[in-house]
């Protein structure tokens, strides 16, 4: 086992009365050691979410370890471990043109051609220790020599409440995630065609006139689930490649990696796809990440049905929300960025947030005033977050 680090003290963060957790640092090259430990700890304190687990950080890194350069902080309190953290630092990371240095909280930080782009972060830590733990995190984090920024990415809401105390210099960029709320279909003991909003009601009912034999399948063996997934990225890959862009299964390690979680999460439960069908040809495939009884849309593909009366993204995702709330799932949850399709097939959202904590940096001062000039020129364009 290598030798812990040495942790500098910082001055520019919100001062804890006290606290009594001690941070170690453990290297990449301990991860095999330190999955153990991550394991034991999410036993004792059960559930924390889907991209809290081992499970999720243990695939990331089989996935992205190789590339993307990471650490571990653990917390003790009296010699008993109390919250583990992956830490990683950016590759290929850009503020516009220019080149910066970033540290990640969770599984980021990959390049945008591979990126995960993963929602719901959350550390793995104690409750009753939590506060302290992002505070002596915080306190790492801006310690941190030779780095531009640090940064949080899909975190949601509550759980950046902690991050924003303790360090008052953590920029914040809140998007609206929109989802939709089964349970209030239960109380009131409606359909969902009828819970509906107007407009997707409409569409599902028009596509419905022109699709015969509309079937749904719910793939949650690995040798159905890997199916639909391979028809999924066909799907995906024709219609972004048809508007003249790559799509995300261009990225080889990005569509290995996916095979890796299939591979854990479909067992457990954890990771589902719907595929849609009928006698002119498949709708379209979803794949959701099941999470505390949330299904996350993370990926789709659709069926081409152009010249026809039909919405292939709304019915597909109108069976798949149907096929979640047979099963007893809470939420059918859309995920940012917020779109018209999104909020059209929602009641209700919640918030996910990016922030970053930015260090002094000449090149920031010389992006902020070419930006201020550019507003000047274009005032009516909008300007970055």
């Amino acid at each position: 086992m290598t030798a812990v680090e040495t942790l500098p003290t910082v001055q520019n963060t919100v001062a804890l009365a006290s606290t009594s957790l001690k941070l170690e640092v453990r290297s990449q090259s301990e991860s095999s050691y330190v999955l153990q430990l991550w394991r034991q700890l999410e036993h004792r304190i059960g559930d924390r979410g889907l991209l809290a687990s081992a499970d999720w950080a243990e695939v990331w890194i089989e996935g992205y370890g190789d590339l993307v350069p990471h650490r571990f902080v653990l917390a003790y309190s009296n010699n008993v471990l109390r919250g583990i953290c992956l830490v990683t630092e950016g590759v290929k990371q850009f503020d516009g043109p220019v080149p910066i240095k970033t540290l990640h909280v969770g599984t980021a930080g990959e390049p945008d051609a591979d990126s995960v782009y993963a929602e719901y972060q959350r550390l793995m830590v104690e409750p009753e220790y939590e506060s302290e733990f992002v505070w002596e995190l915080v306190s790492y984090l801006n310690g941190q020599r030779g780095f531009d920024q640090w940064n949080l990415e899909g975190f949601a809401g509550p759980d950046v409440e902690a991050f924003k105390r303790h360090d008052p210099d953590l920029v914040v960029n809140e998007l609206p995630n929109p989802y939709f709320d089964f349970n209030i279909v239960r109380q009131k003991g409606g359909d969902l065609l009828s819970a509906l909003q107007k407009e997707p009601r409409r569409q599902v009912r028009r596509s419905l006139e022109v699709l015969d034999g509309v079937s749904t399948e719910w793939a949650d063996s690995l040798d159905s689930a890997m199916d639909v997934f391979s028809e999924l990225i066909e799907l995906h890959q024709a219609r972004w490649q048809a508007d003249g862009f790559p799509g995300v299964y261009s990225s080889e390690r990005f569509t290995r990696y996916h095979e890796r979680l299939l591979a854990r999460l479909v067992p457990q439960g954890k990771m589902a796809f719907v595929r849609v069908r009928s006698l002119k040809g498949t709708v379209g495939c979803v794949q959701l990440l099941i999470d505390r009884k949330r299904a996350c849309v993370y990926q789709c593909g659709r069926g081409n049905f152009a010249g026809e009366k039909c919405s292939p993204g709304v019915v597909c995702d109108y069976f798949a929300m149907e096929a979640c709330l047979a099963r007893g799932l809470d939420a059918y949850d859309l995920m940012s960025p917020e779109s018209q399709h999104k909020r059209n097939l929602s009641n209700t959202a919640t918030t996910m947030v990016w922030g970053a904590h930015r260090h002094p940096r000449l090149k920031f001062f010389a992006l902020n005033q070419a930006r201020k000039v550019k507003q000047w020129i274009n005032p009516n364009q909008e300007p970055k977050p």
